[in-house]
C-alpha cells in the first residue's frame, strides 16, 4: 500500500506517543485493524475518526492537517456527502440561484407556491410539511452566514401579496446581519450557473460545493471547486451592490 501525508504522520504520532496501535485504537475508540489500515496508507479514516485520533495524540491539529492535505483533490470526504452533515458543519454559504428566490430564504407564501408548481399532485398537508420544512431552516441552522445573489425578477414577476410578503421576509433577514442580497437587476439575464449553486465554508476551513437539481442535490469533488466556484463569481459580477440591491428591493414592496 502506498504510504500517504496522513498515514506517515499518524505512525510518527504514535510513535511520539509511545504507544501501540492497539492502545491508540482503544484510546480513539476505533478498531486496531482501522488504525493498521490507516497506517498502511490503504484508506483515509473519516472525518470524525481522524478528530479523534488527533485527539488522543495530543496532536493539536497537525493530525487533521496532514488528513486535510491528503483528502484534498482526492474523493470527496465520505461524511460530506450528506448535505445535512455540511449544512450543519458550516459556518457560510454563499448561493446563487437564476430565477428563484433561494429556499433558505423563501416566505411560507412563496415557498407554497414553488412547491405546488414543482409537485401538483403532493396533497395538502403533505404541502405544508414541506413548506415548513424549507421556511424554518435557516432558523435551525442559526450560526450559518448566507451571501445570496438571485434575479430581483424572482420578486418582482409574484402576485402583489405574496411580493409585498417576501420583501418584508427578507429585508427581516437581512436585519439579522446574518444575511447578505445581491439582486440580479432587471434586463440582465443570468446566464450562469444553470442550476442553484451552494458554496458551503467549512468551520474546517474546507470547502463543499452544492448544486440543486430536480432530482436533489449533487455534492461536487474538489477537483472541480476551482472551476465551479468561478460561476459564482461570474453571477456575483452581474449584481448589483449591496446598497443598491436593498434599494431595489424596496421599489417592489
Amino acid at each position: 500500500m502506498t504510504s500517504t501525508l496522513f498515514s506517515e504522520a499518524l505512525t510518527r504520532f504514535r510513535e511520539l506517543a509511545g504507544l501501540t496501535q492497539l492502545q491508540l485504537a482503544s484510546r480513539s475508540g476505533a478498531a486496531a485493524s482501522s488504525v493498521n489500515r490507516w497506517e498502511k496508507g490503504g484508506l483515509l479514516p473519516k472525518r470524525d475518526n481522524a478528530e479523534r485520533l488527533d485527539a488522543a495524540l495530543e496532536a493539536h491539529g497537525e493530525l487533521m492537517a496532514a488528513w486535510r492535505r491528503s483528502t484534498k483533490g482526492a474523493v470527496l470526504w465520505e461524511w460530506a456527502r450528506d448535505f445535512d452533515s455540511i449544512e450543519r458543519a458550516a459556518w457560510q454559504l454563499s448561493i446563487v440561484t437564476p430565477s428563484l428566490v433561494p429556499g433558505y430564504l423563501q416566505c411560507p407564501e412563496y415557498a407554497r407556491l414553488v412547491f405546488r408548481a414543482g409537485q401538483p399532485l403532493v396533497p395538502p398537508a403533505e404541502l405544508e410539511k414541506l413548506v415548513a420544512l424549507r421556511c424554518e431552516r435557516l432558523t435551525e441552522l442559526e450560526e450559518l452566514q448566507v451571501t445570496a445573489v438571485f434575479p430581483i425578477s424572482a420578486v418582482a414577476g409574484l402576485p402583489d401579496k405574496v411580493r409585498a410578503r417576501q420583501v418584508e421576509h427578507l429585508r427581516a433577514w437581512v436585519a439579522t446581519d446574518r444575511v447578505i442580497l445581491h439582486l440580479v437587476p432587471e434586463g440582465t439575464t443570468l446566464l450562469v450557473p444553470s442550476s442553484p449553486l451552494m458554496i458551503f465554508t467549512l468551520r474546517s476551513g474546507e470547502l463543499a460545493v452544492v448544486s440543486d437539481h430536480a432530482d436533489g442535490n449533487v455534492v461536487h469533488q474538489p477537483d472541480t471547486h476551482d472551476r465551479i466556484t468561478a460561476l459564482y463569481t461570474s453571477a456575483m459580477a452581474e449584481s448589483l451592490p449591496v446598497t443598491h440591491s436593498l434599494e431595489a428591493l424596496g421599489t417592489l414592496s
